[in-house]
């Protein structure tokens, strides 16, 4: 009953842009995103920046003594900094593993097309399609509804997610993924995934960019979250002198978003690589007085969403 009932996040990378290793990002982190969810016996993955390396070292440790493991992955976008680390996920190299990759069509190519390039020559020693372990790949569109039933450990697509309605209720649905594409965030756009677990909801919406005020389909989205992980990298002042359309948001428009939307508790995550730690504490600080339940990402945090 106890395994049944977990809902925890850990996060295993929190940066933007690229990694930042340095006595500068200690008490923060310095590597790209990726952040692991367990609910229940499921494993999810959203992202594979850097810190998925680090992840993928402690899977296989808990691997120890299985036959199968299965393992779900979750990607927003294509750009590097959150791709860096899936070559060197060592679950790809064991042969008891079974993996689903999901991820949005970019560039009119496939979550296949788009990953098997960057893991075969001449960009990598290792053909992907080599591999011992057994990969899936999905490639998902706007609004894509992903269940596991009770008892299951192989996921399966549900057809279309209706915002006002809801997807078909099954009783038998434990865990459920919920899809949203924003083209807000250059040039091909980028998913957000919303996890369904318990009665509880986390939102996962990194690189976006709310130029002109929070798109009302992403509010409706997010409405009434326990926890919203949300693009926070740039200060305003950085953001409106240097960085406006580069696709990330400022801690107001993260905010302004966990306000309308009556969020239970903001993280903010995707930090800048040259802000160091002191200057992540303010930010953190100054999203605090806007939306008091707000804490900014660090690599190794977890957060018990059923405690």
């Amino acid at each position: 009953m106890t395994e049944k009932q977990r809902f925890l996040v850990r996060f295993w990378g929190v940066r933007g842009s690229y990694p930042t290793p340095g006595k500068h990002t200690l008490r923060y982190g310095g590597n790209t995103s990726c952040v692991e969810v367990q609910a229940g016996s499921h494993t999810l993955i959203l992202d594979a920046g850097s810190g998925i390396i680090r992840l993928g070292d402690e899977l296989m440790r808990r691997m120890k003594g299985q036959e199968t493991v299965h393992l779900s992955l979750f990607l927003t976008h294509a750009h590097g900094d959150h791709l860096v680390g899936f070559p060197f996920f060592a679950p790809l190299f064991d042969m008891r593993t079974n993996i689903h990759l999901f991820g949005p069509r970019l560039a009119g190519r496939s979550i296949e097309q788009i990953l098997v390039p960057l893991m075969s020559p001449p960009y990598f020693p290792v053909d992907v399609r080599q591999l011992p372990s057994h990969r899936i790949f999905h490639t998902i569109s706007d609004d894509q509804c992903i269940v596991w039933d009770s008892c299951q450990a192989e996921p399966r697509m549900n057809g279309k997610w209706h915002t006002r309605t809801g997807a078909v209720k099954e009783q038998d649905t434990e865990l459920r993924v919920v899809t949203k594409f924003t083209r807000s965030h250059p040039q091909n756009g980028a998913a957000f995934y919303r996890i369904e677990y318990a009665g509880v909801r986390v939102v996962y919406a990194t690189d976006v960019e709310w130029c002109k005020g929070c798109d009302p389909d992403f509010l409706e989205f997010i409405e009434g979250a326990d926890l919203l992980i949300h693009d926070a990298q740039y200060t305003e002042a950085d953001y409106r002198e240097l960085k406006h359309g580069f696709g990330h948001s400022t801690i107001e428009m993260a905010t302004e978003a966990a306000c309308a939307a009556r969020v239970k508790e903001l993280i903010l995550f995707h930090h800048e690589p040259t802000y160091d730690d002191d200057q992540l504490d303010a930010m953190e600080a100054e999203a605090q007085a806007l939306f008091a339940h707000t804490r900014s990402a660090r690599e190794g945090m977890e957060i018990d969403l059923l405690a």
